[in-house]
């Protein structure tokens, strides 16, 4: 059954026009711990933090395609600015390090165009074989019918947890890693092979992603804009391999950590005085 399923899906992609545009937006839901905002020594922070979490849990997004090429992007929003920092420290934790993210399925290259501390890198990087599964089910997101397809992953548990921020004593052991099952659910009406955020590499466009703490969840789909989009491959910044970048954002965390418990420390001394 699930052979008959790949074959008519991949008929349906040859069979669509290559001609055509379109714009999907997406919201995205990362699920955190947040017991610790209710330690009382939190309280004086528990505003500012729970406004930090909105920030970088719950965002959203605009992927636009044609059919070889996206180009995936956060959707313009007023930042926090409460005088505290102009650097979003907690981006670096639970952020998905996106700015502007290029895919062409035909050369098989990803170009993530992304800020850090106020410079621009290009991550360039193959588009990855994800063993996509598929299971059988389908269902219907808005007017479009969707396949359900899964695959697992070996991802790192993140060391840091927000309840022992600020904590010096934080575990230096080796990271440890645990099996993820990513589940999609992608329509073959919009045969594109590709989606929100990395993901791609089936039939049709996914509309729905769930990946461990992350959800992604298409809300609205416009095809063939009267407005068309140039989809370009992105050039502002220095190219960068990825495994650099992420020593450089594992260098702002400890800076992060530093400054967090020397203005705790900061704040326990003025209240003494």
């Amino acid at each position: 059954m699930k052979h008959i399923i790949i074959t008519f899906l991949l008929v349906s992609c040859f069979s669509f026009s290559q001609e055509f545009q379109g714009k999907a937006y997406y919201m995205s839901k990362v699920s955190v711990d947040k017991s610790f905002l209710d330690n009382p020594r939190a309280a004086q922070w528990k505003g500012y933090m729970e406004k930090m979490l909105k920030q970088n849990t719950e965002k959203n997004y605009i992927l636009e395609f044609n059919s070889t090429e996206s180009m995936y992007k956060e959707q313009s929003k007023l930042d926090i600015d409460d005088g505290r920092s102009g650097y979003n420290w907690m981006a670096q934790y639970i952020g998905d390090n996106i700015g502007k993210l290029y895919k062409n399925v035909n050369d098989k290259v990803t170009v993530n165009e992304t800020e850090f501390m106020g410079r621009f890198f290009l991550l360039t990087d193959s588009i990855s074989d994800q063993k996509w599964k598929m299971t059988g089910e389908t269902k219907k997101i808005g007017k479009y019918n969707c396949y359900k397809a899964t695959y697992e992953k070996e991802v790192q548990e993140k060391a840091f947890s927000f309840g022992s921020f600020g904590n010096n004593n934080q575990s230096t052991a080796a990271p440890k890693t645990k099996t993820v099952e990513v589940t999609a659910w992608f329509t073959p009406d919009i045969p594109i092979a590709t989606g929100p955020s990395w993901y791609g590499g089936l039939p049709g466009l996914i509309l729905e992603i769930s990946d461990d703490k992350t959800t992604l969840l298409c809300t609205k789909i416009v095809m063939n804009p009267t407005e068309k989009s140039k989809i370009k491959r992105p050039k502002k910044g220095k190219v960068i391999a990825t495994p650099d970048f992420l020593v450089m954002q594992d260098e702002k965390r400890i800076e992060a950590r530093e400054m967090w418990n020397k203005s705790r420390r900061g704040g326990s001394s003025s209240r003494l005085r």
